[in-house]
């Protein structure tokens, strides 16, 4: 079997005026592998969002053209070894040439499971998890398609308990980078030693949400690498008597040297990142430091399911869990649920509010929704998608590579 042609679709969505704020358009870039016995295999490119994509869409089509056309799709190791080696940038673990990887990685995995009629997670083992706890995560946009950049205390209680009535026993919020006003936060504002109205903005936010869902419902601290130091560990300590989950992305981790300080600072804290660490030689420092309780990294860009089930076994060396970052199209959300169900280090699943709307439904025919906080992972061959072509026709644009 032989890789015979790829296309690379890249989406423009729009899924909410607030959210449109935040980011624009929502950009989810997807690769289509074709074989030439017919067997098509999707990936993703973890930059939907940010700025990147066209840097992806031509990154994809460099190394498609370089070390994929022709190949056979079950040489997804030496695929892998080409791409990271031979392209002289995928040795640097960067985020476009990780995401190229990783697309080329997932759909080649989405093959290989269609080809033998068996599943992405049995390919990889086996169940561990009959299903995947799962939590709702950024409800500072409300949840399930509000999409609204809350201010008050109130509207974050609110957005809590609609999560929790829908089934859901843990949340995630960031209630830092909205104003008081419902707009987006200066993030100046938030570097360094934070004032008082910033801390007390959040603390205040942060109890409403405890106080609405009670002591049973778990609650991760969302900094998106927004504050640093001084200020995260500010953070912590004005809410270290709301029983956190896990205090996410709260300095920033072009090295891990802050990680490390904020552990040593706040010991008590179990903390979590992972989006934009790239590779096992990236997070090997985290490991060995102990500086991260749970790793976050997204399949969509720390170099696909191979690279991410390496990652896995080596938390799982440190005792440290595993959540799959999840802010992406479907296949983002598949290749996490995956993993996660074939390694016994799995900690939770990150269900986006971006995954409740609409438009990033349809991308896909099957759509995978939480029941009752949970998920489970397809019995489908491959990763259990299978693209709109309708949709694309009207929202993607396409790049194809032939041999």
């Amino acid at each position: 079997m032989k890789i015979v042609s790829a296309e690379i679709l890249s989406y423009s969505l729009r899924l909410g005026e607030d959210i449109h704020k935040v980011q624009g358009d929502w950009k989810p870039l997807l690769l289509r592998l074709t074989t030439d016995e017919g067997i098509v295999g999707l990936g993703e490119a973890g930059l939907a969002y940010g700025v990147g994509r066209r840097a992806g869409v031509g990154m994809l089509h460099d190394m498609i053209e370089a070390f994929v056309i022709g190949r056979d799709p079950f040489d997804r190791e030496a695929i892998w070894n080409d791409m990271q080696r031979r392209s002289f940038w995928g040795g640097a673990a960067g985020p476009v040439v990780n995401a190229a990887m990783s697309a080329v990685d997932i759909a080649l995995w989405d093959i290989a499971g269609k080809a033998l009629g068996m599943p992405v997670w049995k390919l990889l083992g086996g169940r561990v998890q009959a299903d995947l706890r799962a939590y709702a995560s950024q409800i500072q946009f409300g949840w399930e398609e509000d999409f609204f950049l809350y201010g008050q205390p109130g509207q974050y209680a609110d957005a809590a308990r609609k999560a929790v009535a829908q089934g859901y026993d843990a949340v995630k919020v960031d209630p830092v980078m909205n104003t008081e006003d419902g707009e987006l936060e200066n993030p100046d504002r938030l570097k360094g030693a934070l004032d008082k109205a910033v801390i007390n903005r959040a603390r205040a936010r942060m109890e409403a949400i405890r106080d609405a869902v009670g002591p049973d419902v778990d609650i991760i601290l969302e900094l998106h690498s927004f504050t640093s130091l001084t200020g995260s560990q500010q953070l912590a300590e004005a809410c270290a008597d709301l029983d956190l989950f896990m205090v996410e992305e709260a300095v920033n981790y072009n090295s891990d040297r802050p990680a490390r300080t904020l552990k040593q600072r706040c010991p008590q804290v179990r903390l979590a990142a992972g989006e934009r660490i790239f590779t096992r030689w990236q997070y090997r420092g985290y490991l060995e430091d102990g500086s991260l309780d749970m790793l976050q990294p997204d399949f969509c860009l720390a170099g696909g399911i191979s690279e991410g089930r390496k990652i896995a076994d080596m938390a799982h060396a440190y005792e440290v869990t595993i959540q799959g970052h999840v802010c992406g199209g479907p296949v983002s959300s598949l290749a996490a649920m995956h993993i996660e169900t074939a390694i016994p280090n799995f900690q939770i699943h990150e269900h986006h509010i971006n995954s409740t709307c609409a438009d990033n439904r349809h991308i896909c025919h099957e759509d995978y929704q939480p029941v009752q906080g949970r998920l489970v992972a397809p019995d489908a061959p491959g990763l259990g998608l299978t693209l709109n072509d309708a949709f694309a026709a009207r929202h993607a644009s396409v790049v194809t590579v032939k041999v």
